[in-house]
């Protein structure tokens, strides 16, 4: 799946909707090749805190060596406050993992899901992207690849996007 050039919302009021569902990326400074494993076991595991924490509903998420995918709604924390909290935080975690530098670019990559068909082929295009890449045969063998469907048996999302 090929996405359209970054769609920035122009009221930035709007990333605070909790009707909207957004794909992020993040992508590792240029002087980070990969994540180190101890940077990377830090960076899932305070993703994975997330989903509990109750500042974003979190849908699907994938640590690549280099980059990061979430598919996020806002809840009780607006997206734009999320993503610099949550960039902050992982680089004080990843200096503690032994990394030294910076761990992320400046910014990210985002787009509002259209609709549920829309919803539903960013979240395959999360879980598959490890596959794409030749990384491991199979979506769920990849350790740092999640999707709520994994862990709901209905298979439905909590949340259905706007």
């Amino acid at each position: 799946m090929r996405f359209p050039k970054t769609i920035r919302l122009a009221d930035k009021s709007q990333y605070a909707d909790a009707e909207r569902v957004f794909h992020l990326v993040f992508a590792a400074h240029p002087e980070v090749h990969a994540f180190t494993p101890q940077v990377r076991a830090a960076l899932w595991e305070s993703l994975m805190e997330q989903r509990t924490a109750g500042r974003v509903e979190l849908f699907a998420a994938c640590l690549m060596p280099d980059h990061l995918h979430l598919l996020v709604s806002p809840r009780n924390r607006e997206i734009l406050s999320f993503v610099r909290d949550w960039k902050s935080w992982t680089s004080r975690l990843a200096r503690s993992a032994g990394h030294f530098g910076p761990i992320w670019q400046p910014g990210r990559w985002d787009r509002v899901c259209r609709d549920e068909r829309d919803f539903d082929a960013v979240t395959e295009y999360i879980v598959r992207n490890p596959v794409a890449a030749g990384l491991v045969a199979a979506d769920r063998d990849w350790p740092f690849t999640w999707c709520v469907w994994w862990e709901d048996p209905t298979g439905l999302p909590s949340a259905t996007p706007a």
